[in-house]
């Protein structure tokens, strides 16, 4: 799935059944002062995201990316400005082995003698980490040059302490730091800073010189543990530029950061975590992406692990309640010694109050090796004061419920384990869920996880209950024996809307039915073409908004894996001032008020450059966020914005919009348009970017004007969703794997074997059934060719 964090605003954007026209995105005058101003810029440019800030709004600054690694910038007479290049937030890995990073800058720091007394700037590696308990924020700066900074005074101001110094690769740092007060009054409360300055680093005043240099921020973190810092994750790493009460100039060549990840304990991959959590470590541990949302994980006799893959919904949990229904598909293989204990379950946190350390937590116990249930489950009811809430039928298994209290371990200064602490934990365990040691065992199907939180809600009590879920994943644990566990798959399926009590993966498939619509006049009329495409045509006395659309709706969310729209279109009409079109792909969700918007193609006269703004056709949005983006070679200007629908009182909807720049057609001419809209680059570009997405299950290209007559031809226009082939995938079961291969010979044997998908073996493409292809899928589940 490329939709991250797919939940994280849904809590503040739900509105039920909100139907939104395309009136609300009329075309007329230009932005509003929201937009961007030119003391503080934002793009985003091949995954890097570039900022610059006048924080004093004195003085004269410009900053300029080249689009190809850099940029050039230059400051007179400010009081303060900095300029940064770098990576936050999902762009980089939470916790991995090292981040690197290496730059390449001319650098100008003084170039008006009379200001070298007060002035001052630094080149240095600066960002956030977040620590392990959470209970603050870390602001780190590692100052690689200075021109006349004075470290001592900076100290001061900030009542930073001096830590000592340390060396890394011949250079000595001095540490300084203030730690954290929490006491939870005020965000500068809430930051501790570590500020480290490297000796021999200054630079003269009115110099201009060639930095060329590698921070390995990691080994500073290093450390910087020696000195007391907790263990942290990163959210941020950029190259930081500073002025104070100077002139200058920076002409960034290239700066690139990169990070190793920890091979064996944590990465993300597309929304997911996958993170491997050692109860105890003795041993040998590993666990590897197998890409396509797949792991694999092994472990050996002196290890107690569990590895897990899921989704956080930790920045907006999601009342479950409020969903038609949530499923999980899985499907594992698991190898393990005659004496290993292992489990296999879906595991989640139910947040009991919002953001606090406390949680409910639920396993819904799928398979184990190793003990039996459930009679070593009862051993352990008299230490964790075990009580039975009943039985619930799921996909033709019935599991058997129980709640629990657990025993938490108690330091000096309160609970030593890590959070979330659980204050209940419920267990649905699958009666027949015993399996044999062997050297495949393998367990694949579907779990309603609604029914099963119901009903441990139901046998709850009223000061029990809860049902905001935190977080979701698969959970492998193994114990005692060696073992290794396959993850071919796991998907978690929410929506708002009903499909039954169990929801079989054949269910999420979009509907393959092209609907078309207008809207504007009713003497308007649109045809269908019979190629995907209309032919629309208006007429009349007045200017008048209207609109055309081809729309394609899907039963869930849609898959974004693959995910595109291509179209033909021509435009007819003779515009003037007066009159404006645009031509873009919309993505929407029925349960979402966040909406997203790519304009491909507009009139020429909708670039608006006198008042402020850059599109007319974006009127009456607050801009929350601007930036620019490359996609597929292409520059667009990218915005977060907020709509108010029918006034104060009513709600807003939220838009992510993509705008191809320099794509305005001219006035008095016919036009026609083609190309591409890749829907999976933009949603990547806007969630990097801090854009919040959300799923979505309907797509649609529509044409908007507000001229008094004319003609568009939509030509063709294709919907590509889901669109990976499965090649090789006989049975159906998602995968081609050694089942498809016995699959295979028995449809050659018996030519009139049901149940399998005969076009699927059809490896060699000569439209049929036969032994070359046999041997092409052999060869393909071994990893010898590829399809």
């Amino acid at each position: 799935m490329i939709f991250k964090s797919s939940k994280r605003l849904l809590a503040g954007t739900i509105a039920a059944a909100l139907c939104v026209t395309a009136a609300s995105l009329n075309i007329t005058s230009c932005l509003s002062s929201n937009a961007a101003s030119d003391l503080n810029n934002q793009f985003y440019i091949d995954g890097y995201h570039y900022e610059f800030s006048n924080m004093s709004e004195i003085g004269e600054c410009s900053f300029e990316p080249d689009y190809e690694g850099g940029y050039s910038a230059s400051w007179s007479g400010v009081r303060e400005c900095r300029f940064d290049k770098g990576l936050m937030g999902e762009e980089m890995s939470a916790d991995p082995e090292s981040v690197i990073m290496n730059y390449d800058l001319e650098f100008s720091p003084v170039t008006d003698s009379t200001e070298v007394d007060d002035g001052s700037s630094r080149v240095s590696a600066y960002g956030w980490l977040v620590p392990a308990s959470q209970r603050y924020n870390i602001e780190y700066t590692i100052v690689d040059y200075q021109c006349n900074f004075d470290t001592e005074n900076y100290a001061r101001i900030l009542e930073l302490d001096s830590m000592g110094s340390y060396e890394i690769d011949g250079a000595v740092y001095d540490l300084y730091c203030r730690k954290a007060a929490n006491t939870g009054f005020s965000f500068e409360e809430g930051v501790e800073r570590y500020f480290s300055i490297r000796h021999d680093c200054s630079i003269g005043s009115g110099a201009s010189v060639n930095l060329k240099s590698s921070i390995d921020i990691t080994r500073h973190i290093s450390e910087w543990q020696n000195f007391g810092m907790e263990e942290s994750w990163f959210r941020s790493a950029m190259l930081d530029i500073d002025a104070w009460m100077s002139s200058g100039r920076a002409r960034l060549k290239s700066c690139d950061i990169t990070f190793k990840e920890k091979e064996r304990e944590a990465f993300t991959e597309a929304g997911w975590f996958y993170v491997a959590d050692p109860v105890n470590s003795d041993g040998s541990y590993k666990m590897q992406p197998l890409g396509d949302g797949g792991m694999e994980a092994a472990w050996d006799t002196r290890n107690s692990v569990t590895f897990r893959k899921g989704r956080s919904f930790a920045d907006a949990p999601f009342n479950y309640n409020d969903e038609a229904y949530i499923t999980a598909d899985y499907d594992v293989s698991l190898s393990a010694d005659s004496d290993a204990v292992s489990d296999i379950s879906i595991h989640g946190w139910l947040d009991i109050e919002n953001g606090g350390d406390w949680k409910d937590e639920f396993n819904i116990v799928l398979g184990r090796q190793g003990y039996f249930f459930p009679e070593d489950y009862d051993k352990g009811k008299n230490d964790e004061n075990v009580i039975e809430l009943g039985t619930v039928e799921d996909n033709g298994k019935t599991f058997r419920l129980y709640r629990s209290i657990p025993k938490h371990s108690w330091g000096i200064s309160g609970i030593s384990e890590r959070t979330p602490y659980a204050r209940y934990t419920y267990w649905s365990v699958a009666e027949d869920c015993v399996m044999e040691n062997t050297d495949a065992a393998r367990l694949m199907g579907s779990v309603n996880i609604r029914k099963h939180l119901e009903k441990m809600m139901e046998k709850a009590s009223e000061l029990e209950r809860t049902s905001c879920i935190y977080e979701l994943s698969f959970d492998i644990s193994g114990m005692k024996g060696a073992g290794n566990a396959v993850v071919n798959s796991f998907d978690i399926f929410i929506s708002t809307e009903k499909y039954g009590e169990d929801i079989s993966s054949g269910a999420r498939k979009m509907t393959g039915e092209v609907t078309f619509s207008k809207w504007g006049s009713p003497e308007d009329s649109i045809s269908p073409n019979g190629q995907g495409g209309f032919l629309a045509k208006w007429e009349g006395d007045e200017y008048k908004f209207r609109s055309f659309s081809a729309r394609l709706d899907s039963d869930t969310e849609i898959n974004a894996d693959e995910f595109s729209m291509k179209y033909d279109a021509d435009v007819n009409m003779f515009t003037n001032e007066n009159v404006e079109w645009t031509l873009c792909g919309v993505c929407k969700s029925s349960y979402s008020t966040l909406e997203y918007y790519v304009f491909e193609n507009y009139s020429g006269n909708a670039v608006q450059n006198n008042c402020g703004g850059t599109y007319s056709f974006l009127r009456n949005h607050s801009v929350l966020k601007r930036n620019t983006a490359i996609i597929n070679g292409e520059k667009y200007d990218i915005f977060y914005l907020r709509y108010n629908v029918g006034g104060v009182g009513v709600y807003d909807i939220f838009r992510c919009v993509s705008v191809r720049q320099n794509a305005a057609a001219d006035l008095n001419s016919s036009s026609h348009l083609s190309g591409e809209i890749d829907w999976t680059k933009h949603i990547m570009v806007w969630d990097s970017a801090g854009f919040p997405v959300a799923p979505v299950n309907s797509c649609e290209l529509m044409f908007e004007t507000n001229s008094t007559n004319g003609g568009f031809s939509l030509n063709t226009c294709e919907f590509n969703m889901n669109a990976k082939e499965k090649k090789g995938d006989l049975n159906g079961d998602g995968i081609a794997d050694n089942f498809d291969v016995i699959a295979c010979r028995r449809a050659l044997i018996d030519s009139s074997a049901n149940g399998y998908d005969v076009s699927a073996g059809d490896m060699n493409g000569n439209g049929k059934l036969d032994v070359g292809d046999l041997v092409l899928l052999t060869r393909f589940i071994l990893g010898t060719v590829r399809t």
